[in-house]
């Protein structure tokens, strides 16, 4: 039967439609940690015309990913019996460029090895692959995204590796659902047809001369569909998507078929504030730059952006809704040039509020930093310089004191050095000394007779621990202690 079908579909002779079709319609609109996609659940409006046109049809709204699964593995069931099979899925999207995943309305920043979130598009196609000829795929999604998930992941649909006879049709979430009522679930209606007139609309892999889902019965003739004239500028309003261009079309063409339609947007938008703030500061066309100094002053203002890039994502939406609730403003996330500039005044005032404190604190510590040396360096004693590069290494008198503290130390290094030649050690005893100083736990290096640097600082130990002057040379009390603790034992 599925041959037969196919047949039908190409060559466009009348056949009755076959029981065992299946359609899966997916939309989100509003996401937990990302932007709202405007109209992304219109797609279920397609609904009853598929059940009319013979379609068991599952739909679900801001669904979950644990939902979607679920509905997608019925779908997967279905198909082992199905003769046509219809998907179509609008919301954002994640590719690496090859492989794509629609996201659930739960899903978090995705990651190559985070898409737990999220279902995939080529597992779809798989399935769809089912019913070769009679498949087709439908996709919605900001044709102008290209928000990046890291660096392997970006906002969007890869390359699509479509299986043989399937056929994917994608463009802007509120074009996609004609695609679906006027031409997969229409009587005769030719999806290729409707898809080469309407410019934007995209197709990839099967894509016959004439491919119809819906065939006619054969009966009366069919008559000639008469076209609205107000179509053109149903498209334009379309096109504006603002409250102004659906009340305008309104105005102009009360009768048209499409006149219900632009009331149902035209008090979606008034009647929804969130998307209004979104459209007005869509409409300030904001550079990058721009937001990167948005996101500068509200992180100065102690509001975290999670990062400074130029990009509003979720840690920067987060940021501006707590600014605006903490001045008075109606928690959109979204900006307003009064609000820009309110926050570029906060932070002007809080950097030069910063920099007063940091001024006020130099001063300070220059001042304590003075009085200090006033008691101590500046008396000139060695205990004074120490005791101020002690508590002021890199103050300001730090130079002075090493300096002058240099000189004393060499000038005491002078006297003690007299003192310890005035003794007369012959090598016998500097070698007795060292021994000791090693048995001591005072380590003076190699004990071969010879006082170097290790030798003068075991010596300068041995003599701050005995309660000595601490030179690192030897003197007539240094050297009887020494000798004394070394044959008194």
């Amino acid at each position: 039967m599925r041959k037969l079908t196919l047949i039908a579909a190409l060559t466009g002779i009348a056949m009755p439609a076959f029981a065992d079709d299946a359609a899966l319609l997916m939309g989100v609109e509003r996401y937990d940690d990302f932007r709202r996609v405007s109209d992304a659940a219109d797609i279920l409006d397609a609904s009853d015309d598929l059940r009319d046109a013979g379609y068991d049809v599952a739909t679900l709204s801001n669904g979950s990913a644990r939902d979607m699964r679920r509905l997608a593995e019925r779908l997967a069931e279905d198909a082992l019996s199905a003769d046509r099979l219809v998907v179509a899925l609008s919301g954002r999207f994640a590719t690496d460029g090859t492989r794509t995943w629609f996201l659930a309305e739960d899903a978090n920043t995705p990651t190559p090895f985070g898409l737990g979130d999220a279902i995939s598009v080529d597992s779809m196609m798989d399935v769809l692959s089912r019913t070769p000829g009679q498949a087709i795929l439908v996709l919605g999604y900001d044709q102008d995204g290209f928000s990046s998930f890291g660096r392997y992941l970006r906002e969007g649909v890869g390359n699509l590796d479509v299986p043989q006879g399937v056929t994917v049709i994608y463009g802007e979430p509120s074009r996609v659902t004609g695609v679906l009522t006027d031409a997969v679930a229409a009587s005769g209606g030719d999806v290729m047809a409707y898809v080469r007139d309407n410019r934007r609309l995209n197709m990839l892999g099967f894509q016959p001369q004439s491919l119809v889902m819906q065939l006619t019965d054969a009966a009366p003739a069919p008559t000639l569909p008469q076209i609205d004239p107000s179509l053109a500028a149903w498209n334009d309003a379309q096109e504006a998507n603002t409250a102004d261009s659906y009340r305008d079309f309104i105005f102009d063409n009360p009768r048209s078929q499409y006149a219900a339609e632009a009331r149902r947007r035209l008090d979606q938008i008034e009647s929804d504030p969130i998307r209004l703030a979104e459209i007005e500061e869509d409409g300030l066309n904001l550079t990058r730059n721009e937001r990167r100094a948005i996101q500068r002053n509200l992180t100065l203002l102690e509001f975290n952006t999670r990062g400074v890039d130029g990009i509003f994502g979720p840690g920067s939406r987060g940021a501006i809704r707590n600014w605006q609730q903490s001045n008075g403003f109606a928690q959109t996330s979204f900006l307003t040039t009064e609000q820009i500039n309110r926050i570029d005044a906060q932070a002007s005032r809080r950097a030069a509020e910063i920099e007063a404190e940091e001024e006020r604190a130099r001063e300070e510590a220059i001042a304590l930093d003075r009085d200090y040396w006033e008691e101590t360096g500046a008396r000139g004693t060695t205990a004074g310089y120490r005791a101020y590069l002690d508590r002021y290494p890199e103050g300001i008198f730090a130079g002075e004191a090493r300096n002058k503290l240099s000189a004393v130390e060499e000038t005491n290094n002078d006297a003690a050095r007299a003192r310890e030649e005035a003794l007369n050690i012959n090598p016998v005893l500097r070698r007795l000394i060292e021994n000791r100083l090693q048995q001591l736990g005072f380590n003076p290096g190699q004990v071969d007779g010879r006082f170097d640097r290790d030798t003068r600082r075991a010596i300068g130990r041995y003599q701050a621990q005995s309660n000595l002057t601490a030179t690192g040379y030897l003197d007539q009390p240094t050297l009887a202690r020494l000798l004394s603790d070394t044959f008194g034992r």
